[in-house]
């Protein structure tokens, strides 16, 4: 490809990479999100970014393979393009990530089980994703194909919060002069603790957080084992 697939989109913290429609693209794709993040100072979000990359790299190279005829770069050169398209893009007013893929097939994607669901297994992958994303959808290309997103929510950072906040002591000394940790032992004394009367149900709508880190201590290791093994 040599233009972009995706509409424009101004802003500093956007960054696009195009990849082969190859078993490597995955691994690579997930080196690339890591890197733009930490330059951006987002690398708490970048776990749960590389799980949802890899899942919608994957899905988009098996749709890619799945095309018989792929777009060819020009008439002059009629090379079969068989690529996949990845941009990552912060949104300061939503404090959300946006990642988008774009492949050049024309079929809906669907989480597994839903009617229209392509390529078999592909559909294990957006379940996941809904799990982890704040929101996800698909819209058509402007020349061909289909790009789908998703969004993260960026939490905000611990030192961000105003004075006074749960968890931050207001500034300044405690009442009559004490300082704020006497101050509040003898409040923490005084008034009774809050009981949790009924415990907490297990999540039961996704992947819970250990089997989320053993994928992705798994995707790690393909990256360092290469594709050949």
């Amino acid at each position: 490809m040599l233009i972009s697939p995706f509409p424009s989109q101004e802003g500093r913290r956007t960054a696009y990479k195009v990849f082969g429609s190859a078993a490597t693209a995955p691994r690579r794709a997930r080196a690339f999100v890591r890197c733009q993040l930490r330059g951006w100072e987002l690398a708490d979000l970048a776990e749960t970014a590389e799980l949802v990359v890899s899942e919608l790299v994957t899905n988009a190279v098996r749709a890619t393979d799945a095309v018989v005829s792929p777009p060819v770069a020009s008439s002059m050169f009629p090379v079969a393009l068989r690529t996949v398209a990845l941009r990552v893009r912060v949104a300061p007013e939503r404090r959300s990530l946006f990642i988008e893929v774009w492949d050049v097939s024309d079929r809906e994607p669907a989480p597994r089980g839903e009617v229209g669901g392509e390529l078999g297994d592909s559909g294990r992958g957006l379940v996941l994703v809904g799990s982890l994303a704040r929101r996800w959808g698909h819209y058509s290309a402007p020349d061909r194909g289909k790009i789908v997103w998703c969004e993260l929510a960026i939490s905000p950072a611990e030192g961000s919060r105003p004075p006074g906040a749960a968890g931050v002591p207001p500034p300044g000394p405690g009442p009559r002069g004490r300082s704020r940790a006497s101050a509040g032992a003898a409040v923490e004394g005084a008034l009774p603790r809050r009981v949790r009367r009924h415990p907490v149900g297990a999540r039961a709508d996704g992947p819970d957080e250990a089997t989320l880190l053993r994928v992705l201590e798994g995707l790690r290791a393909l990256d360092v084992s290469g594709p050949d093994r």
